[in-house]
């Protein structure tokens, strides 16, 4: 296990370098990129409200759900203390597929009024893309970022124009919504390569034939963008674009995975882009051509602030994995704080922990060779969450056809036997995961998972709190009390936003889901109401 004596450092580090930022007086925290920060761990350690004492039926629930314009992909981001009028306000920013970006009061959790919002225009009709796993239209699809420094949230959004698809990048002020940074631009790219797609030794970035689904990242004063693709269908490339943080209309940086080949597209699952505290990217890379040399699909990527090919790592198995559509890059990477490992996952079951100074490259063939754990016994490994209590670090994985499964890690190694299992079985494995917690101290543990089928019309998904530290102990869930509590649509791999006492689910109904400790009248009232059992 983890020492005691570090982890006071680990959460420091997490709260400082990951995009969660110590607020007011009050221990406000700021959720300002998915996955609650650059390391992208689902993980909140600075939750002082919500614990398995506080979540339980007679005291949590539903306060709310604030009606929105489409589907929800993208993780709701968090600040405080904007000012609005002269005055500060606690704001939720919440983007859907219609492409609107809403901010709305974190404080009033029953209103249907935006403080503001703002449309980019009409979304890419599904039908046109000729592509089913998202439907009715393809929007703003990643998770937005803050950059409180400069007061902007950057979106990516996706518009039908002219009859055909133009990506957008946008920096809009976090208390107007009006475009600044000489937003918006078209994203557009080209590098040198004779590979899938290339038209006299140039490869042009082609936005009908990407999917701009990681979220985004902000690192070295830079917005880093990546593409996949709509399921793998040709000619498509992985694509990272970097652009200047002050002024968007500058793209600094261009990385694309097979130049002289096909595929390797970066997708994630939506989880974004990685970086370290020297600003080092670390990005996944799904089926396609391998070479060691200018094809890099099927891989872990360690890329330069300006998008050079410092080192990766691909299994020794990439072919097979390749060709079954197992993707190794199904989960993005997750940065291990105050360790030098790097957790990655595939859609076989299997995940890697490597060191991120010694990726190993084919196979692990290095001094370090990666440690790879069967972790999901029937396949698909899309999300995961880190959480380091007071005992040590724990990785808690969504499975395919399985319960979520929790494993510890023991000092650089992944114990290859999970100690605490869910007694929830989603089957399929698009499950949302956060940890939430105060500084990872005992009782204060809690991990949220969403689960649900979003192909399913009509039925709702679910929300689950279970103890962190003891996942055959469910605190509660939405179906309990459905009457006040049901969540909605299930909105498939994106994470719920656990932050000041608060729980923000999306949900592929029309709405964000708003959860937290119900007001003291109806707890008194909810307490001598017969309850449903979990499920």
């Amino acid at each position: 296990m983890l020492p005691n004596a570090l982890s006071v450092r680990h959460i420091a580090v997490m709260l400082s370098l990951s995009g969660l930022l110590a607020g007011d007086a009050c221990g406000q925290v700021d959720v300002l990129t998915a996955n609650y920060g650059n390391e992208r761990t689902n993980s909140n350690p600075g939750e002082a409200v919500l614990n398995t004492s506080t979540v339980q039926p007679g005291s949590f629930g539903k306060l709310g759900a604030f009606p929105v314009d489409g589907q929800i992909y993208a993780q709701p981001l968090v600040v405080s203390g904007i000012s609005i009028q002269g005055e500060p306000r606690n704001l939720v920013y919440v983007a859907t597929m219609h492409n609107s970006v809403y901010a709305i009061d974190a404080e009033a959790p029953g209103s249907a009024t935006p403080v503001w919002r703002v449309n980019f225009g009409p979304a890419v009709p599904s039908k046109f893309l000729d592509f089913t796993d998202v439907l009715p239209e393809t929007g703003i699809l990643s998770t937005p970022v803050i950059d409180l420094s400069r007061n902007i949230i950057y979106v990516v959004s996706d518009t039908f124009q002219k009859n055909t698809a133009v990506f957008r990048l946008h920096a809009l002020d976090l208390a107007t919504g009006q475009e600044r940074l000489g937003g918006p631009v078209d994203i557009k790219a080209t590098v040198s390569g004779t590979g899938d797609g290339s038209v006299g030794g140039i490869i042009q970035f082609d936005p009908v034939q990407h999917l701009q689904r990681p979220a985004l990242l902000l690192a070295n004063d830079r917005v880093y963008i990546a593409f996949g693709s709509h399921a793998d269908q040709s000619p498509y490339h992985g694509w990272i674009l970097a652009y200047d943080a002050g002024d968007i209309t500058h793209q600094v940086a261009v990385f694309n995975s097979t130049p002289h080949g096909s595929g390797g597209s970066v997708w994630q699952s939506g989880r974004g882009l990685a970086a370290d505290r020297d600003g080092t990217i670390y990005a996944g890379t799904a089926n396609g051509d391998y070479d060691g040399v200018s094809n890099f699909s099927a891989s872990l990527v360690r890329l330069t602030p300006d998008l050079g090919l410092l080192d990766w790592f691909t299994p020794s198995d990439w072919e097979k994995l390749s060709g079954d559509d197992d993707d190794f890059g199904s989960l993005g990477p997750v940065l291990i704080p105050g360790s030098d490992l790097v957790l990655a996952g595939d859609k076989a079951g299997n995940l890697y922990l490597l060191s991120r100074d010694k990726l190993g490259r084919l196979g692990g063939t290095s001094a370090r060779t990666a440690q790879t754990v069967r972790a999901a016994r029937y396949g698909g490994i899309f999300n995961v969450a880190y959480y380091e209590s007071q005992s040590g670090g724990t990785i808690y994985v969504a499975a395919q056809g399985d319960s979520t499964r929790a494993f510890r890690l023991a000092g650089s190694e992944l114990e290859t036997t999970p100690f605490s299992v869910t007694p929830v079985n989603p089957d399929i494995p698009k499950q949302g995961l956060t940890v939430s917690s105060s500084n990872g101290a005992a009782g204060t543990g809690v991990l949220w998972m969403t689960k649900g089928d979003h192909e399913v019309k009509d039925v709702p998904g679910m929300l689950h709190a279970f103890d962190a530290d003891d996942l055959t102990s469910e605190l509660w869930n939405s179906e309990m009390n459905p009457d006040r509590d049901r969540l909605g649509g299930f909105a498939k791999f994106v994470s719920p936003t656990v932050a000041n006492g608060r729980v923000y689910v999306p949900t592929f109904s029309g709405e964000l889901a708003i959860y937290g400790l119900l007001p003291s009248d109806q707890q008194q009232a909810d307490s001598s109401r017969p309850r449903r059992p979990a499920r």
